[in-house]
């Protein structure tokens, strides 16, 4: 199968410094483990801080179809079933914090299928213009990589908010 632009776009991506940093640092990194792992999928673990009876890592899914002229979208994956992560099993936030409203699994059109977030494809479906008023931070352009989507999950899995599983 030919290598696609987008393809080779997101594996230079991944082969620069914000990358390599934060695997360096045991942030995240790629899950070559994960046998079904095609093109355009790539799958990431992300270290989480440490909560009583919850993993040290997530594995997320993320889909890069179209990189980098579209957003790609990413969910956690449940690696022995080899699909998303049941929702009832995502992790948990406190009530009302940016961490709980990106992974929100209910109330939106694909819950547990991506990240409520304007970086994420699926999500920023139908927020185009409140989002892009209300989060101008936030949106994906040509500099947009996925480092900056993982780097985003990362800090959620590590902030005060984040309780765990």
């Amino acid at each position: 199968m030919a290598v696609t632009a987008a393809q080779r776009l997101l594996e230079a991506d991944l082969d620069r410094p914000e990358f390599r940093i934060g695997v360096d640092k045991g942030q995240w990194a790629l899950a070559e483990e994960v046998s079904e792992a095609s093109w355009p999928f790539v799958y990431t673990w992300i270290t989480a801080a440490s909560r009583p009876q919850a993993p040290a890592r997530w594995l997320v899914r993320w889909d890069a179809s179209g990189y980098n002229a579209q957003r790609a979208t990413g969910a956690f994956w449940n690696l022995e079933k080899k699909d998303f992560l049941d929702p009832s099993s995502w992790p948990k936030c406190l009530d009302g914090s940016v961490a709980a409203g990106v992974f929100k699994i209910t109330g939106w059109a694909a819950p547990g299928k991506g990240f409520y977030h304007p970086y994420d494809r699926l999500a920023w479906a139908g927020h185009e213009a409140q989002w892009t008023t209300a989060h101008p931070q936030f949106l994906w352009s040509p500099s947009s990589t996925l480092t900056d989507f993982i780097t985003l999950v990362h800090r959620l899995l590590n902030s005060e908010a984040y309780r765990g599983s």
